[in-house]
């Protein structure tokens, strides 16, 4: 998996998806979405915050 790849599935769980919807849109695994939502769990909160702040996210 590409570091680009990677950082759209961290973007996609920021902005609320499933690791089901994320794989599905990425063509990529289940499984290997829901090991990166675990992995990066600081990274996907950091760019929640930052889709927060620039209006992207409520709350």
């Amino acid at each position: 998996m590409t570091d680009q790849r990677k950082m759209e599935i961290v973007k996609a769980l920021a902005y609320g998806e499933t690791p089901e919807q994320a794989a599905a849109a990425e063509g990529v695994g289940a499984e290997e979405a829901r090991e990166i939502a675990r992995s990066c769990a600081a990274e996907v909160a950091a760019e929640r915050e930052t889709l927060r702040k620039a209006g992207y996210l409520n709350g």
